[in-house]
């Protein structure tokens, strides 16, 4: 009970006195004597580092995940606080364990669409479904005081749940509607009263399959089109929103400038990044390598930024381009357990290593992480989830409870134990397992960088 209400002290004092202490302005210094007291946040700046289910502030960040040790598959909001250097659900309840849904942390894909939060005007915002129409809301930092802001929905058609399907920029939100045949780019001012419409309108030509993305860099969306034309074919365009005008414009078709290279592209709307230079950083694969690209777009250079040989039938599923921070580009590269299928078991529950490659922007190789179980029954594997990070820290979640460094307290060990168990017993259900961790970016180049654990207590 001690413990409990300690967090929730924690909850009040850490979000409502930066409430009342942080300032007014879009780009604030907080004084604070922390590490990162002379990082300068600027509330109209997109936050391109960040994923979808997570979001900066000014001392700290907002992200969604499970419960340390759950057997559901409800999901949570948490806040890590960087001044105190720790992580809370945003929960007041004095009896909660923070497991069910009815903490009040618990977030539904109906109050959350997609799971996607932002963080401007120091109010949290998401997308809700009611059963007229899809809306964005927002909070204060605590996750109370909930406004209705926008209606999303436009003539009945509801906001997708794709990967990079919205982004908040400059006082703007741009999203994506679904309809029969098509998708559609829409905006909404934030700071006005102005109603949403429609950017663009994209047809499926060819009525197999249709994807969207959208990266904000500046004053500009880039936009990755994928339209599929058959299992085997997909085209490829690279487009840019001016958000100043709304107006969109072709800047390349990469199957018509490179068509050998385009065959070979995977990961379109997911492993893509862009920079305010222009750079393109993507991902393709060929029978030999696994390749991260760079392409200008303006100049149309090209060319390999990280090369990895392929030394197993689908390698290439187990190295991934998991984020891009303006300075950094960050490669994880786990354990290909198809090609272990087969052997012996003690040799598939090895201790194989994982690692963290993070690179400049030339491909540079400028700091490595290595990850590795301790517990010789677990898989090698261990999947990860990047949330991002601004020039602080990047913040990353694992679904491994024995990473080494980042093993979870007795108390949620203990648990894990009890409700493994108690699957096995009742032969139904399961268990996972999610750690966080974040990675001090001013430790980058020093060649003895490691993750501090900063799972939630």
């Amino acid at each position: 009970m001690k413990k409990i209400i300690l967090i929730i002290m924690a909850v009040v004092t850490m979000l409502g006195i930066s409430a009342c202490g942080d300032k007014q302005s879009n780009q604030s210094t907080v004084t604070d004597d922390y590490r990162y007291s002379s990082y300068t946040y600027d509330d109209n700046a997109p936050q391109y580092y960040m994923a979808g289910s997570a979001a900066a502030s000014e001392t700290g960040y907002y992200y969604i995940d499970g419960a340390p040790v759950i057997n559901n598959s409800n999901m949570y909001i948490y806040y890590y606080d960087m001044i105190k250097d720790m992580t809370i659900p945003l929960c007041s309840k004095v009896d909660c364990d923070h497991r069910t849904d009815e903490c009040e942390a618990y977030i539904s894909q109906n109050i959350c669409v997609g799971s996607k939060i932002w963080y401007h005007n120091q109010r949290l915002y998401m997308i809700e479904k009611t059963e007229e129409k899809d809306i964005l809301v927002s909070y204060d930092k605590t996750m109370r005081d909930k406004k209705e802001e926008k209606t999303l929905s436009i003539n009945g058609l509801s906001v997708n749940k794709n990967s990079k399907n919205a982004c908040i920029t400059n006082g703007k939100l741009y999203y994506e509607l679904s309809g029969d045949n098509s998708l559609f780019i829409c905006a909404v001012s934030l700071n006005s009263d102005e109603q949403a419409y429609v950017v663009k309108e994209y047809v499926s030509e060819y009525n197999y399959y249709e994807r969207v993305s959208l990266y904000p860099i500046e004053d500009k969306i880039y936009v990755n089109w994928l339209s599929g034309v058959s299992a085997d074919k997909s085209l490829y365009y690279i487009e840019q929103i001016d958000i100043s005008t709304d107006k969109v414009s072709r800047l390349c078709d990469m199957n018509e400038k490179y068509p050998e290279i385009s065959s070979t592209i995977i990961n379109w709307n997911s492993e893509t990044y862009f920079d305010k230079d222009g750079n393109l950083y993507f991902t393709c694969v060929d029978k030999d390598n696994y390749m991260v690209k760079k392409l200008n777009v303006s100049t149309g250079d090209i060319k390999d930024l990280y090369v990895q040989e392929l030394q197993h039938e689908k390698d290439y599923g187990y190295v991934h381009l998991k984020n891009y921070d303006g300075n950094y580009i960050y490669i994880y590269k786990g354990v290909n357990l198809m090609a272990l299928s087969g052997k012996p078991l003690d040799e598939q529950f090895k201790k194989y290593d994982n690692y963290i490659y993070i690179l400049d922007t030339d491909g540079n190789i400028k700091d490595t992480v290595i990850l590795n179980n301790t517990d010789e029954k677990v898989s090698g594997n261990i999947s990860a989830e990047f949330y991002g990070g601004d020039e602080r820290c990047l913040l990353i979640g694992f679904s491994t409870h024995d990473i080494k460094g980042l093993e979870l307290s007795e108390e949620e060990q203990n648990l894990r134990i009890k409700l493994e168990d108690e699957v096995f017993k009742n032969k139904k259900g399961f268990v996972d397992v999610n750690v966080s961790a974040i990675l001090d970016k001013s430790q980058i180049g020093s060649g003895n960088i490691t993750l501090e654990p900063v799972t939630p207590e």
